[in-house]
């Protein structure tokens, strides 16, 4: 598959599939609250920038997210991907069921709370999660 990187850090990877125009995303290690911001506001604008409908969210190197992190995402995340066209997110959830857990409810949250008006779909492989987004 075409891919082209959006960005790219020590911590965060956003590329493309430019024939299925899905957006894939890959946490590259355990992150504290400052990388998440700035890897998810790159993120916004990379949907912004795409009108990609589709994301694949790889978290699974994510570990141990703190409560200050895990409220951003259930707030603030999820408000920003709402602004942008995505109407599916297929994300790849880590091992470590606490971690799993933990960003399961962030998504919870941001539901129950109105802010997330796209469809959510968790995985424990990319090629599963790939796979259901672009179905």
């Amino acid at each position: 598959m075409p891919s082209k990187i959006l960005y790219a850090s020590d911590f965060y990877k956003i590329e493309i599939d430019t024939f299925q125009n899905v957006v894939k995303t890959k946490w590259l290690r355990p992150v504290k609250l400052e990388e998440m911001k700035t890897g998810s506001t790159r993120l916004f604008e990379s949907l912004q920038q795409t009108n990609a409908e589709r994301l694949v969210a790889n978290a699974e190197l994510l570990s141990s997210l703190d409560s200050e992190t895990k409220e951003w995402m259930a707030t603030s995340l999820y408000e920003l991907i709402s602004r942008t066209n995505v109407k599916k997110i297929a994300r790849v959830l880590p091992q470590n069921v606490f971690t799993k857990l933990a960003l399961e409810s962030v998504a919870t949250r941001a539901e129950a709370s109105g802010k997330a008006n796209f469809v959510i779909g968790n995985f424990s492989a990319q090629q599963e999660a790939e796979k259901w987004v672009s179905a």
